[in-house]
């Protein structure tokens, strides 16, 4: 066995990717805090059947499961929301609302490549025990600012009333198998394969057409009249409602500009049931964060409250900053003077800088070709 390997889909930090995970985590957390989210902390392993009584048997796939000695079937935590309604009904019964934040490592048993771990790391927040349109707002405004936050500023998140879809497929009465694959293809925007489906079932033409449409629904509220089924189905036209004010809200919070309407962000797991948003660059061809309501959740755990929150995919986001360039972070100072270097290194450093000194008097050429691609560096040389 070769001694230097690690198991795939994991990696090391090398110091410089600690270095700015550091840094993005110190300014997430700050944008949390200044909400009045407090940061909680959950076990790494959670007992199987609470991660699948809040995400669905349909997450096992993509579960790393092992037994205890005592028998019981053990699994690392896929994504944090289900361990943080855990941990509200066994803590916090009776103490709602409650603004909470988490900075963890999750893990999910997935095929590795560019963007996609199997061990990855989340920040994000829960809003637990409120209800209603500016409590998504609040929410996916802090979304929009922590990605502000980090630096970035081309970017859209992506939202959605997960209800109109649901409302749909229940008006059509298929069997479930066909829902999901329906589900499917909506979300990955297949719209060639979904349209051969649709034309195979005998349901109503204008639900048919609805849903076709969904994946290439994508703008401002307009988009809604272009659902022609919405007025013949109660619970769609409500959720559209609801959609409607969570978009107004977003306005009055100043950050609809990085907002659209997208009729395929649908989500995966099984817990939400309403408002549902996604975040993308294009820089990079994943999400970077995601989120919605899940009023249901809490209640498997036995607390009976509504709650929404977001996570940011940290990894995806280091991606990137990384390909953005960073602003350099550290001086190099150089020079024949090395007293003044030295004063000039404290003077940095009590600015905040990470500054260090060259001490073999190179002369600057040197330093410069040394430094030459090195966006992080900002060289300073002292002459006599």
């Amino acid at each position: 066995m070769n001694r230097r390997k690690i198991p795939k889909g994991l990696r090391d930090l090398l110091p410089e990717e600690v270095k700015q995970r550091r840094h993005m985590e110190r300014r997430v957390s700050t944008l949390f805090q200044s909400y009045g989210y407090r940061e909680i902390a959950t076990p790494t392993i959670e007992f199987l059947d609470v991660v699948e009584g809040g995400t669905g048997r349909n997450i096992r796939k993509e579960l790393f499961l092992f037994m205890d000695r005592e028998g019981e079937v053990l699994s690392l935590r896929p994504e944090m929301t289900v361990s943080i309604a855990r941990l509200a009904a066994t803590h916090l019964q009776g103490e709602l609302p409650q603004r909470l934040y988490y900075n963890a490592n999750v893990f999910r048993h997935v095929q590795p490549h560019l963007a996609q771990y199997r061990e990855f790391w989340q920040m994000g927040i829960e809003l637990l025990g409120a209800s209603g349109a500016w409590a998504d707002a609040e929410v996916i405004s802090v979304a929009v600012k922590s990605l502000l936050a980090l630096g970035l500023d081309d970017f859209k998140i992506s939202l959605n009333q997960i209800g109109i879809f649901n409302s749909l497929l229940e008006d059509s009465r298929l069997e479930q198998a066909e829902r999901e694959e329906i589900r499917r293809l909506v979300e990955d925007k297949d719209l060639v394969a979904l349209s051969a489906l649709l034309d195979g079932l005998a349901i109503d033409d204008g639900l048919k057409e609805s849903i076709a449409r969904l994946p290439v629904l994508h703008g401002g509220l307009e988009i809604l009249q272009q659902v022609p089924y919405l007025e013949k189905n109660r619970k769609a036209e409500q959720a559209a409602l609801e959609l409607k004010k969570v978009y107004e809200a977003l306005q009055v919070c100043g950050v609809i500009g990085n907002i659209v309407v997208d009729m395929g962000v649908l989500r995966g797991l099984d817990y939400y049931t309403g408002i549902v948003f996604e975040g993308y660059s294009p820089e990079l061809g994943y999400g970077l964060l995601g989120g919605g309501r899940y009023d249901r959740l809490l209640g498997e755990f036995g607390l009976d409250a509504p709650a929404t929150g977001f996570a940011l995919g940290m990894d995806r986001l280091a991606l990137v900053l990384k390909s953005q360039g960073q602003e350099p972070t550290r001086y190099l100072i150089g020079g024949n003077n090395l007293p003044k270097m030295v004063l000039e290194a404290d003077r940095l450093r009590g600015r905040g800088w990470i500054v260090e000194v060259e001490m073999e008097g190179l002369p600057r050429q040197l330093l410069e070709t040394k430094l030459k691609g090195r966006s992080d560096y900002l060289l300073l040389y002292i002459d006599d």
